[in-house]
């Protein structure tokens, strides 16, 4: 930079203000009123020897009467030009001092140059065509306009006016600079509001910010409030308004926030000989004000704030200059708060996007773990069940075998009774392989929803005791005392259940007791009764589980012991497919344990006349073909939850048909005549679509919504248009598949 602080302007332009501002210059050249000397960069010449100097062109005019130079020290783009304009002799003296080795210029005429600029002498500016042409293109952007000049040319010099106009484009210039180095707004306004209160010699300058908002100490709700946020005082001995409120005035006044938003500003020069608001001026006089400009603060088309410049002591008249220049600095202000909530916002989306991001990365990871487990798992029980199935099919190879070759020898050396243990220990092997593979296919049909329960009237006095006889059979040549606690009265020995999958529950619990009791121990089989529920519980004095462990029992393919090192036989599917078993009856299992003294499982079941999944018994020679409804309409706009139900609904062996067209579900639906009408919409889109479905078809037709949540009035509305069930995300298919099944066999 070459030009000092002197200098008339030195700011980024335009360029067509540019082209502007060169025009003059070649006015001066070509009117030639001043007979002066001009010199631009044409009159230099490089050199190897010579200093290149840092400025891309500049126009210089000197004569008796005006001396000026414009340097344009950048060209940034084809747009837009960084300048300076001066017309101090010093700083003129000082550019050709540096540029000199390069100047060309005739002897003659270098000497004047010298002299001129050399002999100190007042400027005259009684010409001020320049000056005046000047101004207008540099205020052309500030709305400039004739009173402008008018105000100053009745009571003050042109050298006043450019100190006053250097020092208002410098204050512009430092706005713009903040805005471009992005600071916080709080720096920007508090530096721009001191220095125009400074500069107009204004007692108080303020920024009286519209809707604040301010948050409640005891409640996470948020008010708004007008309120002054900003301020600069010339003195201590003028009160601080900061933080005052008004909000009567401005909200008792007609029209106006729309009146500001048209470009109206208040001027009062004297309160007392004015015709303002009752309300504004009493406010007015309250905080001692004599007079004061108002300037609306508009942020997209919005009335952000006002900027308010109070004269305290006495009455001011507002030249238009200054009325314009705090306009100027209210749309700088309205750029730098634009730019900070346009940079607020999107921090506050990157920081939304960072926690989607991490929560994604979160999601990932958790699946990674998940899908390692299950490969983990899958591995695990690809081990187990070879291992459980080589070892009953080594017995039944080897000891056929064996069988197979006495048999044919003439010299047979086999006993009777070697030949009936050979053949009992064929068939226990094939007892449990057939017991293996029926775990594992009745777990692949509950997990499918395929499994229903077939209930009846059964005796649980008779079944423990079979579940009795069974274990003492499992826990022979064991040396391991089975026992049988029977504590129900004969009045309530009569149960509703699945007699097969609740004699399957107990023996598995039964078989996992003496598996992990050691010889010497015992196995209690308990038996309870109340009016609603049935309690079964098997107890055992063995090993014992740890107390981390036991939420690890339930889960499918899970063994507690390594197959490759564990003691004890298991796939792991037999207590997960006991607790499938259980929920399938709609009960539940518990299990109590202490690592040495042995382990409780307790199974409690409800009583029903008209349980879960109820299919009743009927005689197989009494087999007619019964033709069941099991068409579903799924109406949903959610891609997810359509394909999980229709997945899920199809995979359980269910015809499902999805719609996505409101405006012709209705219609589809009467034609298509499902057994159920499952809706995932908002709660009045389910009342108009079930109010329409209930009253045009029979009573047949069952509708379930699905929500997020409910309370007692959504449910008494939706149940009052018909609505017969609601189901709640996210949705678990066990649950889902539990009321689609009685639904559809009742």
């Amino acid at each position: 930079m070459f030009i000092s602080s002197q200098s008339l302007i030195s700011r980024i332009i335009p360029h067509q203000m540019f082209t502007k501002i060169s025009h003059l210059w070649q006015d001066l050249v070509n009117k030639n009123d001043y007979k002066g000397i001009y010199l631009n960069e044409d009159n230099l010449i490089s050199s190897d020897n010579t200093p290149k100097q840092k400025f891309h062109s500049f126009q210089l005019f000197v004569s008796d009467k005006i001396k000026a130079l414009l340097l344009v020290e950048k060209q940034i783009n084809e747009i837009y030009y960084q300048i300076t304009i001066t017309f101090d002799r010093q700083e003129i003296i000082d550019f050709l001092e540096l540029t000199k080795p390069q100047i060309i210029l005739p002897s003659e005429e270098f000497k004047k140059l010298t002299r001129i600029l050399c002999q100190y002498q007042n400027e005259d500016f009684s010409n001020q065509y320049f000056i005046i042409a000047l101004l207008k293109i540099l205020t052309e952007p500030l709305c400039f306009q004739e009173g402008y000049l008018n105000d100053y040319f009745e009571n003050q010099s042109i050298e006043i006016i450019l100190k006053n106009r250097i020092q208002q484009e410098k204050i512009l210039h430092q706005v713009t600079q903040k805005i471009q180095q992005d600071l916080d707004l709080l720096i920007i306004v508090k530096m721009t509001i001191e220095q125009v209160q400074k500069l107009l010699q204004i007692d108080r300058l303020l920024v009286y910010q519209i809707k604040v908002p301010i948050k409640e100490k005891f409640s996470a709700e948020t008010k708004f409030i007008d309120t002054v946020t900003y301020e600069a005082k010339a003195s201590n001995l003028i009160p601080s308004v900061l933080n005052f409120q008004e909000e009567t005035c401005f909200n008792t006044i007609r029209n106006c926030e729309e009146k500001y938003l048209k470009g109206f500003h208040l001027a009062v020069e004297d309160i007392d000989n004015s015709n303002i608001n009752k309300c504004l001026k009493e406010s007015m006089e309250k905080l001692k004000v004599k007079a004061k400009i108002v300037i609306p603060i508009i942020v997209q088309n919005k009335l952000w704030g006002l900027l308010i410049a109070h004269q305290c002591f006495t009455s001011r008249k507002w030249k238009s200059s200054e009325v314009n220049f705090l306009k100027n600095i209210a749309e700088y202000l309205a750029v730098a708060i634009y730019q900070y909530n346009s940079s607020h916002k999107l921090e506050e989306q990157k920081k939304l996007l960072e926690q989607q991001i991490e929560k994604k990365a979160k999601q990932l990871q958790d699946a990674l773990i998940a899908a390692q487990i299950a490969n983990q798992s899958k591995t695990e029980f690809l081990g187990s069940i070879s291992h459980e199935l080589r070892t009953p099919l080594t017995c039944v190879i080897g000891l056929s075998g064996t069988l197979l070759h006495w048999s044919n020898n003439t010299n047979n050396n086999l006993s009777n009774d070697q030949e009936v243990r050979y053949l009992k220990i064929i068939q226990d092997s094939g007892k449990k392989l057939l017991k293996l593979i029926n775990n594992i296919l009745d777990f692949a049909d509950i997990e499918a929803g395929k499994s229903l329960l077939y209930i009846e009237k059964i005796s649980i006095e008779n079944l423990s005791k079979m579940i009795y006889l069974a274990g003492l059979e499992i826990a022979r040549h064991q040396g391991i005392t089975i026992r049988l606690d029977n504590l129900t009265t004969p009045d309530l020995v009569l149960f509703y259940a699945d007699e097969e999958r609740l004699y399957q529950i107990l023996l598995n619990l039964v078989d996992n007791a003496i598996k992990f009791t050691p010889s010497g121990g015992e196995v209690i089989i308990r038996l309870m009764r109340n009016k609603n529920q049935a309690i079964f519980q098997v107890e055992d004095t063995g090993i014992g589980i740890d107390e981390k462990q036991i939420p690890l029992l339930f889960t499918k393919f899970q063994q507690l012991e390594n197959y490759r090192t564990r003691t004890h036989s298991g796939t792991g599917l037999g207590l997960a497919l006991t607790k499938h078993l259980v929920e399938l009856h709609g009960g539940l299992i518990e299990v109590k344990s202490t690592v040495g003294k042995g382990s409780t499982f307790t199974v409690i079941l409800p009583n029903s006349k008209e349980p879960i999944n109820f299919i009743p018994k009927i005689n197989e020679k009494e087999i007619v073909e019964i033709k069941v409804n099991k068409t579903i309409v799924i109406i949903s706009h959610d891609d997810e939850i359509g394909t999980f139900l229709c997945e899920l609904l199809t995979a359980a062996d269910y015809q499902v048909i999805w719609l996505v067209d409101l405006n012709e579900a209705i219609n589809r639906i009467k034609l298509i005549n499902p057994a159920i009408v499952i809706l995932e919409q908002n709660q009045q889109i389910s009342l108009n679509i079930s109010h329409a479905l209930k009253t045009d078809s029979d009573n047949n037709l069952h509708l379930i919504v699905i929500r997020e949540e409910i309370n007692g009035n959504d449910w008494e509305n939706l149940s009052h248009s018909g609505i017969d069930e609601y189901l709640l995300k996210p949705l678990q298919p066990r649950i889902l598949l539990k009321a689609i099944a009685r639904i559809i066999n009742n």
